[in-house]
């Protein structure tokens, strides 16, 4: 057999090839960036494939297939090589007809890569890629409507280049072309923005589409191209959004990657600004200008408006740095092109690397295992309330671990191939940590940016095991995988109580615990940690994952950590919501903040504070709205009736502020007239408040705590209500 490695990694590891697309029935063309920045096309023969049964290779037309028996008996046992893209478009619309399983890729590129053994972006790192940001700065959200049209383009590269192009000088007609003009002088790989498939794009094709304009903005001179709609998976969430391409070039919508980014799941808002903020990257003289009112401000000062779509070009780009390494590095690996490395899930990428290596080795392949369920990880909480110390301890890539200690491999995996990619990919990671240890500046740049690519390859392989479209899944060796899960974190969690620590928090691979008052400080911490991590099994390794002054622990998965630096890190559905109204999550914050430490008196000020500002109408229409995103239910749904009548005229996939007005109604902000529905605001707040109801002893504490109000509430007299008993944990 081949060396693994080999198969992983390809022949040629120099071929800075940064982007392959069809061009005609039988050929691709295949774009390189050599040293220089100069880009070079070639042409190479292309036939499209697909795996087949021999039910399916019987029924092909093979005036247009070649077909090859591959090696071993699984079911999946024909290549078929087909003379044209049409040739192989025909036959898999028959075959699928008539309900015979086949395997393939549905774009041309994932097919080329995957027989070729070439991948993107080898011999490349991240900076050498050419990538432009794009904003666009509108009068409306509606690119149909007259009275919507495009302000101001703002662009940069990572080149340097920094421009404004103004429908004042140019008109929006000259704006369009000199767009397209600059794409293709800078001759970008990569083109990215922020909502930029379900906003930007689509408002510009548009808008060309009404002056009669050409967006020649492929490498080919042709305009961008609008496929269906498709879903971007990112953790538990998937969201919709319009796909498009563009010839010889990758789109990177950084609203998506931002969501990947975030897999402690810290974030309340993937919104541009909102995500910088968050993430401390808003640089101090950030212009800043409300959506609502960007045409005013056009009106009266152009400059402000131009600084702004620079100012957020650049966040674009932030963005971008810090997410998209980890999907360019996996291209290099994947054979698939960024684009759909960077949109696709985990389950679909260990299938593009078992296809890879299965069919260089001329084998069979497996169909999908039949579902069934099997359990999943171990969680519980031991106690609630306050605590103060806290560590946690995590089993570094638990699952991988498992299947590499106790060969948990699939069953259908004849040639034992996914051990050996995970064993491959295992000690690459280690190498490129260890790497980035002893390197600075852009080279432990692009060593972190591999191992993170590493690692989120390296997790995939569990979950590919319960994927209902892997051909190698194995719903039995994922329930063993997840069994034997369950007893090593149980093992860590005894270990931790024989040792007298107090375990609080137990989730699949990690546990929270407060350690006994031996234990303080960050060596002592790691110290022990390791003492419980050699009582495990062999090959399994245990981590100190994170030391924080203190935690409030309410049910499972839902907690609140005070990290050392003053951070509040809230945990769990029950706890975080990006449709929350401002007001009620900075009340959750601060609340928390105060339980933590040590103050619970002050949580009855935040609370009593909060209302009073309520009842007084005195807070801003942002802090009392939510933000709702249009999608096909919000005007199908009977229950979604009330947000369509506030959404009239705005397209799916775009997002929109409300509030509640005092009749039930929702309406958008721009349309505040003081009419808010208090009522409703501060049942709002006391359902928040409830988060924190394990915390207290009895209703009276509680209600004490947080007492029920309304509009006509007068709340100097509720301050003035006696004080009930301390709360015991404080």
């Amino acid at each position: 057999m081949q060396d693994r490695t080999t198969l992983l990694y390809g022949q040629d590891p120099t071929e800075r090839i940064v982007a392959v697309e069809r061009a005609g029935q039988a050929q691709v063309r295949v774009f390189r960036r050599l040293h220089g920045d100069r880009v070079v096309a070639e042409t190479a023969p292309f036939h499209p494939w697909a795996v087949l049964t021999e039910e399916g290779t019987n029924a092909l037309d093979r005036r247009g297939a070649e077909v090859v028996r591959l090696q071993g008996d699984l079911p999946l046992r024909y290549l078929a090589r087909f003379v044209s893209w049409s040739a192989f478009r025909t036959a898999m619309e028959q075959i699928q007809q008539r309900g015979y399983p086949v395997h393939t890729f549905g774009h041309p590129t994932d097919q080329y890569l995957t027989l070729t053994g070439r991948n993107l972006f080898r011999g490349m790192n991240f900076d050498d890629i050419v990538r432009m940001q794009v904003d666009i700065e509108t009068t409306g959200f509606d690119a149909r409507s007259n009275r919507a049209e495009i302000l101001v383009v703002a662009l940069a590269t990572n080149r340097g280049h920094r421009e404004v192009l103004d429908v004042a000088d140019l008109g929006e007609a000259g704006v369009l072309r000199t767009l397209t003009e600059r794409i293709q002088q800078i001759d970008p790989d990569v083109i990215e923005g922020h909502n930029l498939f379900n906003f930007d794009l689509p408002f510009l094709m548009e808008r060309a589409r009404q002056h009669g304009v050409t967006l020649a903005w492929g490498r080919d001179g042709s305009p961008p191209r609008i496929g269906g709609t498709q879903r971007f998976k990112a953790g538990a969430r998937t969201i919709p959004y319009q796909a498009v391409s563009i010839f010889g070039r990758h789109i990177v919508d950084t609203y998506q990657q931002i969501q990947r980014y975030d897999t402690a799941n810290e974030l309340e808002s993937y919104g541009l600004k909102q995500s910088i903020d968050a993430l401390g990257l808003t640089h101090p003289d950030r212009v800043f200008i409300p959506g609502e009112e960007i045409g005013r401000v056009y009106a009266e000062d152009r400059q402000r408006v131009h600084a702004y779509a620079l100012d957020d070009v650049a966040d674009v780009a932030l963005l971008s740095e810090l997410a998209l390494p980890t999907e360019f590095y996996q291209s290099q690996i994947l054979p698939r092109g960024l684009q759909g490395v960077a949109t696709g899930g985990p389950g679909e990428k260990i299938n593009y690397l078992m296809t890879r290596v299965y069919l260089a080795l001329e084998h069979s392949l497996p169909l999908p295992d039949t579902p069934k369920p099997y359990p999943g990880g171990y969680t519980e909480v031991r106690r609630v309330g306050v605590f103060r110390p806290v560590v946690k301890c995590d089993v570094e890539s638990l699952y991988p671990a498992i299947m590499l200690s106790d060969r948990i491999a699939p069953a259908t995996d004849v040639l034992q191939v996914y051990l050996g990619l995970l064993e491959v990919l295992t000690a690459r990671r280690l190498e490129a940590k260890r790497r980035a240890r002893e390197t600075t500046g852009a080279e432990q740049a692009r060593w972190l940016g591999l191992q993170s690519s590493f690692k989120v390859l390296i997790n995939s392989f569990y979950g590919y095991l319960g994927y209902s479209r892997a051909l190698f899944s194995d719903f039995d060796a994922a329930r063993r995988v997840t069994l034997r899960g369950q007893e090593i974190i149980r093992q860590v969690v005894d270990a931790l109580d024989d040792a007298g620590a107090e375990t609080i928090e137990i989730d699949t691979d990690g546990v929270y615990f407060r350690p006994s008052p031996s234990v303080r400080g960050r060596e002592a911490e790691e110290a022990f940690v390791a003492a419980i991590g050699e009582r495990l099994p062999r090959g399994i390794s245990l981590a100190h994952d994170g030391s924080f002054d203190g935690m409030i622990s309410l049910k499972t998965k839902n907690y609140v950590l005070r990290a050392h630096d003053g951070r509040i890190i809230l945990k769990g559905s029950s706890l975080r919501s990006r449709r929350e109204e401002p007001v009620l999550r900075r009340f959750l914050r601060d609340a928390a903040r105060a339980f933590i430490e040590g103050t619970p008196a002050t949580v009855r000020d935040l609370y009593l504070d909060t209302a009073e500002r309520l009842i007084q109408r005195a807070l801003p229409v942002h802090d009392i709205a939510r933000w709702e995103t249009i999608t096909e239910k919000t005007y199908t749904s009977e229950a979604n009736r009330r947000l369509a009548d506030a959404a009239a005229g705005e397209r799916i996939g775009e997002r929109i502020a409300v509030y509640q007005r005092a009749d039930g109604s929702l309406a958008r902000i721009e349309h505040y007239a003081g009419d808010e529905d208090v009522d409703y605001l501060l049942r709002r707040l006391r359902d928040m408040a409830a988060r924190f109801r394990p915390l207290f002893p009895d209703d009276a504490a509680f209600d004490h705590h947080f007492p029920p109000l309304t509009a006509r509430s007068d709340v100097a007299l509720v301050r003035a209500a006696p004080a009930v008993q301390q709360l015991s944990m404080f």
